[in-house]
Order: C-alpha cells, then sequence, then structure tokens
C-alpha cells in the first residue's frame, strides 16, 4: 500500500466519523430563526453536547490536514 492510497482511506475514515459526529449532534434551534442565524448562538453548551462541538473542530482540522497532504505529495 503507497502513502496516496494510505492517505485516501485516512480521509475516508475521518469523514465518516465526522459525518457521524455532526448527525448525532442532532437539530436543537432547527426554527425559522435558525436559518437566519438567530437561532441558539448565544447558549452555553456542557456536557456531551460541548463534546462533541469541540470533537467536530478536531477531525475538521484533521481532514483539512489530510486533504492538504494528500495534495502536496501527489
Amino acid at each position: 500500500m503507497n502513502l496516496i492510497t494510505f492517505m485516501m482511506v485516512a480521509m475516508n475514515i475521518v469523514a465518516i466519523a465526522l459525518i457521524a459526529v455532526i448527525v448525532v449532534q442532532g437539530q436543537t434551534g432547527a426554527g425559522l430563526g435558525a436559518v437566519f442565524g438567530g437561532g441558539d448562538i448565544y447558549r452555553t453548551r456542557r456536557g456531551l453536547e460541548k463534546t462533541l462541538w469541540q470533537l467536530t473542530f478536531v477531525l475538521t482540522g484533521i481532514f483539512l490536514f489530510l486533504c492538504l497532504i494528500t495534495v502536496m505529495v501527489s
């Protein structure tokens, strides 16, 4: 298995994990006000919700990093 194949597999795993984390978060402020940015923007996140929120950003950063490295190597 060469490096490009490994990077593609790693990107797919991270992408699936990112999709799962986003789906698990749910739609707490899914009203019409949330469409225009007025949802729960000032609400404090606690517990599992905070962990999922932080994990979303971590997985997004890892995915971006893997994409950039794959482009540079190929």
